[in-house]
């Protein structure tokens, strides 16, 4: 089964990651160099953004000045010392949908197969917009076959393309930060888990039973209001989701969550955050780290972890 999961480190496209992965988020902007010969990170970038600069969004446009965001982004790759063409990014979550669906058997044609899924997704939204972009991963399950699926708008994820494309370089893969997570996570040993990942705007949640993903769900927090919500307060909403979520895992699938894998993608408070969900949840609360390898800082570990997770680091990867 581990094997099938490597599966979703080819999330959205198939080929190997490129050297260079950038996160954009709506408040800052990281990136990393590795060295694809031993997977090190030889250089890495974390930048704040302006508030108001970039507000993820499915339906409507997310970059409000992507003059600024162009010169934020072109300070992080010269940092980086970006040299070749294209670059994996990993985008805000509140721009994707993102569904786990159960099939019974799927088509062999890719069209066919398409079809089927859009359709499914369609009838958990309000409204499927016929520009949205689908992209899929199909992973082996005991029972049935899951499907780890994402939609986006054309226009947004555009925005994103055209940012990378005004200053030379092409998107070859673009991710979800929490599904990146995945690839960190020692999957060998870990059947019944949920994995976190806490953002300025929003939390992702990713839920796995029995070795297999079972649901994705995404909470956003409100950023309209001056300062938004306190960090207290932000952390209790966080406590609750995850409740709610385990609960939800424990009625629906009959499986009880045995711990949470958790990153913290705030510029502070992470292990106030950390203390208080493992003082909070009635399971093992673990951080979600770069691999040992990557070369990073502890805290830099965590905080870039969603990109590291997007590096095949083979040796890291529990056989199957």
């Amino acid at each position: 089964m581990a094997a099938d999961l490597r599966k979703i480190k080819d999330f959205f496209t198939a080929p190997l990651c490129p050297p260079t992965v950038i996160q954009v988020s709506s408040s800052y902007l990281s990136g990393i160099q590795v060295d694809i010969k031993d997977g090190r990170a030889r250089r890495h970038v974390v930048l704040e953004l302006p508030a108001g600069l970039l507000e993820p969004h499915f339906d409507r446009k997310n970059i409000a000045d992507a003059a600024a965001l162009s010169g934020v982004l072109k300070e992080g790759l010269r940092q980086l010392q970006v040299s070749g063409k294209k670059i994996a990014c990993l985008v805000p979550e509140a721009c994707l949908k993102i569904f786990v669906l159960a099939f019974d058997s799927l088509p062999a044609s890719k069209k066919e197969r398409e079809k089927i899924i859009r359709w499914r997704a369609k009838k958990q939204m309000a409204i499927l917009p016929e520009d949205a972009r689908l992209s899929y991963e199909m992973v082996a399950s005991s029972s049935s076959i899951k499907v780890l699926a994402a939609l986006a708008r054309t226009p947004v994820i555009r925005e994103y393309e055209d940012l990378f494309a005004g200053l030379g370089h092409e998107v070859g893969i673009a991710a979800s930060p929490t599904i990146s997570l995945l690839n960190l996570v020692d999957w060998e040993n870990e059947t019944d888990f949920l994995v976190a990942n806490i953002e300025e705007d929003s939390l992702g949640l990713v839920v796995v039973t029995q070795s297999e993903p079972a649901l994705f769900r995404l909470k956003t927090f409100s950023v309209e209001r001056e300062g938004g919500l306190r960090f207290s307060q932000k952390v209790e909403a966080v406590v609750k989701e995850i409740e709610n979520t385990a609960h939800f895992i424990e009625d629906r699938e009959k499986r009880e969550v045995h711990s949470l894998w958790f990153r913290s993608g705030l510029r502070e408070g992470y292990e106030d955050i950390l203390a208080g969900l493992r003082t909070a949840l009635p399971f093992e609360v673990r951080p979600v780290q770069a691999p040992p390898p990557c070369g990073l800082a502890p805290d830099l570990s965590a905080f870039l972890a969603p990109l590291a997770g997007q590096v095949p680091w083979r040796k890291n990867i529990p056989a199957g």
